[in-house]
């Protein structure tokens, strides 16, 4: 099971050290981004920290999310944590966080080279549109989740803070 953290400046400093230690540069910003510019990740996740997630599984930081207002939604995870499933937990977790924060559409955005995040997203039910190498995917969310979204009864918001998935 995974949890969905709101990123606050602990968090950001473990995301900072996990995208150094265990992640490709490449997936964590924009293209040029390298692990001898700190202070650019820190500004960078700065900017949209409200719609940032750390990602917790099995207590450890293991990568970060987003979805922001208006929908996009985003996720990298660490090398060590990828091929687990926990790609999907986490876009589920989104899905599920999504009308609480008014966002009845769950777009992402990939490339069809990102054959994982392609079957992530296929397995969550997005429509996917390709057009020159780019996907769009679109997930609508559902006003009751269905039962294979829905986390045990008890799955809450820590404190405010995170989103449970289940």
């Amino acid at each position: 099971m995974i949890l969905l953290r709101a990123v606050d400046d602990e968090g950001l400093e473990r995301l900072l050290a996990l995208a150094v230690a265990d992640a490709d540069p490449a997936d964590v910003m924009p293209p040029g981004w390298s692990a001898d510019r700190l202070d650019e990740f820190r500004g960078f996740y700065r900017g949209f920290r409200r719609d940032a997630y750390e990602v917790v599984a099995d207590g450890r930081t293991v990568g970060m999310a987003r979805l922001t207002a208006g929908g996009e939604a985003g996720l990298w995870l660490a090398r060590a944590a990828r091929g687990a499933g926990l790609g999907l937990e986490v876009l589920r977790a989104l899905v599920e966080e999504a009308p609480r924060r008014d966002v009845f559409t769950v777009v992402a955005h990939t490339t069809t080279d990102n054959v994982a995040a392609v079957r992530i997203l296929t397995r969550a039910g997005a429509v996917l549109e390709v057009a020159d190498g780019h996907v769009t995917a679109r997930i609508a969310v559902p006003l009751e989740p269905p039962p294979e979204y829905a986390g045990p009864p008890d799955v809450a918001r820590e404190s405010g803070d995170g989103v449970s998935g289940g």
